[in-house]
């Protein structure tokens, strides 16, 4: 009884940690190239052409050739989708070569999620900005 009871905490505190606390649905984006700005480790200025992973009303993915500085603004832009924002970055963690960073919009800046059912990918212009 005690092995099989332990074996439920183990499950359940799992669990407990992979508890999504998220405020906004993510979507998976389709086609998301962005010029993005942002600062690297060292406080110097990168550019480059890369692609979105997935958006919220809140926030949206990147993946980055380079770190990002945490907490520190990312700039990015696409003129195919009509798009152009900023964003704090509030994680960065690197995934084989490459680096997935979040970050959460500032300047009062909202992805629209689309209503009712929605397939995914969803293109990265669906529903704008605002």
């Amino acid at each position: 009884m005690g092995a099989s009871a332990l074996g439920n905490i183990q499950t359940s505190w799992s669990l407990l940690k992979r508890k999504d606390i998220r405020r906004y649905r993510r979507f998976m984006v389709d086609a998301g190239i962005l010029q993005v700005a942002w600062l690297d480790l060292t406080g110097n200025m990168r550019m480059t052409r890369t692609r979105a992973l997935d958006i919220s009303e809140g926030g949206i993915s990147l993946e980055l050739p380079e770190a990002a500085m945490r907490m520190s603004m990312l700039r990015f832009q696409s003129s195919r989708f009509n798009l152009r924002g900023a964003g704090a970055v509030r994680h960065c963690r690197r995934v084989g070569t490459k680096y997935v960073v979040g970050v959460e919009f500032t300047e009062g800046l909202r992805w629209r999620a689309p209503q009712g059912e929605v397939r995914e990918p969803v293109p990265l212009g669906v529903s704008g900005t605002a």
